[in-house]
């Protein structure tokens, strides 16, 4: 089977993307001994239409699957690589013909760049140096928050106490199936809400008098989870299946709605929305804890903000 041509350009984007972060920048193989490594400078070369194909017929290490210059990435380092991009692109199948050569030529053309990039001294920079700097940090708050909160935990009775304290943030969206029927006056949509209380087809009425622009379909609003205006959403706030409301003014004269059905409400079990409760409450409680450390280290280390300044 051909590999998708636009799942491999997605990763393509998110193998640049991730230029520089260390899942895509993998260390120096261990395997790869000192006399065999090449000066980045020497290393530079164009880019091939398919760079894994070096005409460097020197054997690679054990377990070393490709090289260029100074760096290497071993067959477990690549297959690393992997679960990083299927992490980013879901329908990534590196089981389909050419996947893993698409995917190792651009972790190649990569290389090739970076090394070109140093060659030509990018790394000086005052760009270059400020976005590494930026990115040092966010690794250092990445990984201080990681170690500050590591050992938080929500137990099974947390996450069940909270199901059952706040039942109605579990409860499957309420949808309503509403008619209409829109007349220019108030006298004359008293005059149809008689006839409907009698026994009145709704729909059919609504095709023959209301001025609406749901006439031609009995006044069929489809199902709503919320009505299209305020007075509307009142007036069927409480109405169960089959339900008429009274008269009320809205945007195109005045209106009598009914509920034709109704559909969710319930409550959703529990173990359907444990694990994500699960994830929500350790988070909630990772940020709680978070704030807590900061004030804490704020206490040792002096802040000033110039308000003043912030206000200009």
């Amino acid at each position: 089977m051909k590999v998708n041509k636009l799942i491999m350009f997605v990763v393509c984007s998110s193998l640049l993307a991730m230029a520089g972060c260390d899942l895509l920048a993998p260390k120096k193989s261990e395997k790869v001994k000192k006399s065999e490594k090449v000066s980045v400078d020497k290393a530079a070369a164009p880019v091939a239409e398919n760079p894994s194909s070096v005409n460097d017929k020197t054997p690679l290490p054990a377990g070393v699957l490709a090289k260029v210059g100074d760096w290497a990435i071993t067959r477990d380092e690549f297959n690393d690589r992997i679960k990083a991009v299927k992490e980013t692109v879901k329908d990534f199948n590196e089981k389909e013909a050419g996947a893993k050569a698409m995917l190792l030529n651009e972790l190649v053309r990569q290389q090739l760049l970076i090394q070109q990039a140093r060659k030509d001294r990018a790394q000086d920079s005052s760009d270059i140096k400020a976005a590494m700097k930026e990115f040092e940090n966010t690794l250092l708050v990445q990984e201080t928050v990681t170690r500050l909160t590591k050992d938080v935990v929500i137990s099974d009775e947390e996450i069940k106490k909270y199901y059952t304290d706040n039942p109605n943030e579990f409860k499957k969206p309420l949808e309503k199936r509403l008619r209409e029927i829109v007349v220019a006056s108030q006298s004359e949509a008293n005059d149809i809400l008689v006839q409907v209380l009698q026994g009145g087809d709704f729909a059919q009425i609504a095709k023959d008098k209301s001025k609406g622009k749901t006439a031609s379909n009995g006044g069929d609003l489809g199902f709503k989870t919320e009505a299209p205006f305020a007075a509307m959403a009142t007036a069927v706030a409480n109405l169960k299946r089959g339900g008429v409301s009274s008269v009320f003014e809205g945007p195109d004269g005045f209106y009598i709605a009914k509920v034709e059905e109704v559909l969710g409400g319930e409550q959703v079990p529990f173990d359907e929305v444990k694990a994500d409760l699960s994830n929500f409450l350790k988070l909630r409680k990772q940020q709680e804890l978070l704030a807590a450390k900061v004030k804490d280290i704020q206490r040792e280390i002096k802040v000033q903000v110039n308000e003043d300044l912030l206000k200009e």
